[in-house]
């Protein structure tokens, strides 16, 4: 089945590894009719870009994707990086298992676009550390609560007895 790419006035679309722009001033659409690895000018994050762990987790299944001839080299990249991502962001894991499970099928283009949960997944706070429960009073501090509380009982008994009302 074939795919219709729009392709507005001067922006660029990867296919197979090339690169192919609208270099004219109108919108086009290109059709491509067999099997290809395309990706458009927009979802393509360069080496420049890739500036946290996860862009460069993107960045290392976009290059796997786009370029058949280094693509086990990137696979092992981004594998070794997803184990990073995960060790940092434990909360991720579900997110860095699924990718995995992707890369292992070969389905780099869904590894891909799941990836981008782990951009924006990197831009909220980390949670915070759960605090540690109160620790429990001292023994000393124990027993002078039940000495007042022994204390308050006896007088709470006397004032009944003084007042019988």
């Amino acid at each position: 089945m074939p795919l219709s790419i729009p392709l507005p006035a001067h922006a660029k679309v990867i296919i197979n590894g090339a690169v192919i722009e609208n270099s004219g001033g109108a919108n086009i659409t290109l059709t491509v009719h067999n099997k290809a690895n395309i990706l458009r000018d927009k979802d393509v994050i360069t080496q420049a870009e890739a500036d946290t762990p996860a862009k460069e987790i993107y960045h290392s299944i976009q290059n796997a994707y786009l370029f058949e001839a280094n693509k086990d080299e990137w696979m092992n990249i981004a594998r070794a990086l997803l184990e990073q991502f995960q060790r940092i962001r434990p909360n991720s894991a579900p997110i860095t298992t699924h990718i995995r499970e992707l890369l292992a099928e070969d389905k780099l283009y869904n590894a891909l676009r799941a990836s981008r949960r782990l951009i924006g997944f990197e831009s909220e706070p980390p949670p915070a550390p759960t605090p540690p429960p109160p620790a429990p009073p001292p023994v000393a501090k124990r027993n002078e609560l039940d000495e007042i509380r022994e204390q308050m009982a006896l007088l709470q008994r006397r004032i009944a007895e003084l007042d019988p009302g």
